[in-house]
């Protein structure tokens, strides 16, 4: 059998119905799916991890072919987290859960037990309680997790993972999609793996902005005009960097959402991949996150749907 592919060789891939795994018991809560993936890319474990409203933490086998459910506290369970990331500090490994509608971050161990929260930031720009503090994402670099307020007053703050401390501010809120350092919608945040600088989804601004650690701004890489790009991922595959973008919104107005594939140093689109129209996923029609996955060699992306929310699992053909 010839399974539908999608996507510009060698960047094409095609819908694997057989790693669509969630258990049983969460199913009527995917419908809810609003997030986003982190993953453990150390040797020896590979495990994905993404939350679900009213239901907790899911951990994703590396070979795809299972989830567990993990229980968080009663008061996170409800919690929407908008992103889930993975970082190490005090040499132990945390899951870092952004909440969007709860004004706060949630740094729980593998296992969902909390270590702390970070509440609303304490910098002048929020001081304002008519500021909204909803944050969309998240990335820990060294000591300093980075958080993204997308849904809110749209800058980036940083805290210190040790004193569990808010210490710095940049960006802020505009309106103008050329106006650099400051941002539509950050609503998605990553490092660099080619260099010390952040990358941030800007996404009604069809863009992804560079800063450096202290906040600086670098570069504005345009992504096709009236694409949304929700987030960005990076892996090196075949001796090249590439990055995927998951788009909420297509270009032309009303058509399914895509995913690209970029060149990771260049920002070159490299391939469109089209869930909806050309692999047969009907539920797909807004993208909100898509992130690599290796296991044997063999490359795949881990996507999740919003609005209805839905997961599902391409491999590269």
């Amino acid at each position: 059998m010839t399974l539908k592919r999608s996507g510009q060789p060698p960047y094409a891939f095609a819908y694997r119905d057989d790693l669509r795994t969630l258990p049983p018991s969460v199913l009527e809560s995917e419908v809810d799916l609003h997030g986003g993936f982190a993953s453990d890319k150390r040797r020896g474990f590979g495990h994905l991890y993404y939350g679900m409203p009213g239901q907790g933490i899911l951990r994703i086998d590396p070979d795809l072919k299972a989830q567990e459910l993990i229980r968080l506290p009663d008061s996170l369970t409800p919690l929407n987290f908008h992103s889930t990331k993975l970082g190490a500090f005090d040499g132990k490994q945390r899951l870092f859960l952004a909440a969007n509608n709860d004004a706060m971050v949630a740094v729980v161990s593998l296992e969902g037990e909390v270590d702390f929260t970070l509440p609303r930031p304490e910098f002048e720009g929020y001081r304002d309680q008519s500021a909204p503090f909803n944050p969309t994402d998240t990335v820990l670099v060294g000591n300093r997790l980075y958080v993204a307020d997308g849904y809110g007053s749209n800058y980036i703050t940083t805290a210190d993972v040790t004193t569990k401390t808010w210490s710095d501010i940049f960006g802020g809120k505009t309106e103008d999609p050329n106006e650099d350092g400051k941002f539509a919608t950050a609503h998605g945040i990553n490092r660099s793996p080619t260099a010390a600088h952040l990358v941030i989804a800007d996404r009604p601004s069809s863009r992804i902005q560079e800063h450096d650690l202290d906040g600086r701004f670098l570069a504005s890489h345009k992504l096709p005009a009236g694409s949304w790009p929700c987030g960005i991922d990076y892996i090196e595959h075949d001796g090249r960097w590439l990055a995927v973008v998951g788009s909420l919104v297509d270009p032309q107005e009303g058509r399914p959402a895509p995913i690209y594939i970029l060149d990771g140093s260049t920002f070159e689109v490299l391939s469109t991949i089209r869930p909806k129209e050309e692999l047969g996923l009907e539920p797909v029609q807004h993208l909100h996150n898509v992130v690599w996955h290796v296991q044997d060699g063999q490359l795949y992306l881990i996507c999740q749907a919003w609005n209805p929310g839905y997961y599902f699992v391409l491999q590269q053909a």
